[in-house]
Parts: structure tokens; sequence; C-alpha cells
């Protein structure tokens, strides 16, 4: 049984986590499927924008016990740093991604959530980082305050007590919150009009955004110039102009 499902409709990439018995605990083989997964959508210029949703009860409960117990700390380790890891930015993954949460978002799962671009969640949504009640250190800890206040990273490490849906979302850290049965709906939503606007910006935006964390104002100007330019200088730049003057929409080539 395939641990991520994949399929692709137009523009849109549908991933899923699909490990329901475990609340979609992360094993090496989820972790080895959703890193194809990735490169795939990455590759796939036909998709410009991706949904990361979980089959069943929960969207993602962590990192999977059982394969903790045959080697908790190197696993872990692997999952936020190695050769597992299941963030997509350490894939050169610059198209957008919007996760659509419901119930547990713990651990492992709420790294893949905070790293996606838009985050809608059901409103039974929990966010938390439990590993302190086992006495396990919260390996995404310098992670954290690129996505929320220090404050608010200190109090779900510390005290190990998930963020409810609406909390999160008054803190800023998520995008919507919605009654469950509109989770995907308001997903797709947003992808139809990311689809509407150019790809090429998007993903230039994107990854303009990654790549300067932390850099001197001096050296992320280098940066963007060095993304931006081509997309600028681009057909769909010509294509857009183009269609504003003749008020119809523009028809991408990513070129």
């Amino acid at each position: 049984m395939s641990l991520v499902l994949y399929r692709k409709e137009g523009h849109v990439a549908y991933i899923t986590l699909n490990n329901p018995e475990s609340l979609n605990a992360i094993n090496r083989k989820m972790a080895k499927e959703l890193i194809e997964v990735w490169i795939d959508y990455r590759d796939d210029d036909n998709l410009w924008v991706a949904i990361l949703n979980g089959e069943g009860k929960s969207f993602c409960s962590g990192a999977d016990v059982k394969e903790m117990e045959r080697g908790a700390w190197k696993f872990r380790q692997s999952l936020v740093y190695g050769d597992d890891r299941i963030g997509h930015t350490n894939y050169n993954l610059w198209k957008p991604i919007i996760a659509a949460v419901h119930r547990h978002t713990y651990g492992g799962g709420l790294l893949l959530a905070l790293e996606s671009d838009i985050i809608v969640a059901s409103e039974d949504a929990l966010f938390g980082l439990p590993e302190g009640k086992v006495n396990i250190p919260t390996l995404v800890a310098p992670f954290l305050t690129d996505f929320m206040p220090r404050t608010v990273a200190n109090e779900l490490m510390y005290t190990a007590k998930p963020l409810h849906a609406k909390r999160a979302y008054e803190l800023g850290i998520i995008n919507r919150v919605v009654e469950k049965e509109n989770l995907m709906s308001t997903a797709q939503e947003f992808a139809e009009q990311i689809c509407k606007n150019g790809p090429m910006a998007a993903w230039a935006a994107k990854e303009m955004m990654w790549r300067t964390r932390g850099m001197s104002t001096a050296d992320a100007i280098t940066v963007v110039e060095h993304i931006a330019t081509p997309v600028w200088n681009s057909e769909d730049s010509k294509e857009a102009k183009q269609a504003f003057k003749e008020k119809r929409m523009p028809q991408w080539k990513l070129k």
C-alpha cells in the first residue's frame, strides 16, 4: 500500500498522507514516497500548485513510534535534517503548496504544515509538539520562529499542549479556519486563484523568500535580481501585458 497518494488534476497536484491507522504517522516508507512526490511535482511543468492533506482522522501525528523504537534518535534527525528530510524546500521545490489540515497536526506533521505556503485548517485542528511528554527534544525548534512568535514556540515546546485552530488563526500561523466539510473545497479555491496568476512569478517569489532568510539587505538584493530578472524578461510577462490591453486572461507558457 502506498503511504502517499498522488494524483494530478489540471494544474493541481493532490498529495495525501495515507497511513490512517497510525494517524498518518511518518515512517521511513512514507518519508521516501513523499520525497519522490516532491521531486515529481517539482519537475512536472503542468503542475502549478499542490494541496497536501491527510487521510482518515488526522492530518499527521508526527514521527511513527514504531520506527522510533527501532532507532528513535537517528530516525527523527533524518526526518528533519537528513536523507529522509520531509520538508519540501530541501529539494529546490519553489511551487506553492497548500496544506489542508484537520485534527492532529503534530511534530513532523506540524513541520510539513508550517513549510507549506498556505494553511487551511478545520475547526478541530490541533497544532502541537508533544515530544516533551516523553522527554524527547523538539528537533524542529530551530525553524519554529520562522513561522510564529518566539513566545508561542516556547509555549508549544515547553508545555506540550497543542494550539487549537482558532488560536493559531488569531496568531497568524494559519490562513483560514473552516468547517471540516469545507476543508478541501477551501483549499481548492486557493489553488484555483493561484492558477489564474503567472506561475513563474509565484515560483520566483517563493524562492526569493526562502533563499534570502537571514541575509543582509545587500546580499538579498543580489539574490532577488538573479531570480527575478529572467521572469521579468520572460514571454509570459509580455503575454500578461498584452492580455491586460486586450482585456482577456493570459495564456501562460512558462517561457
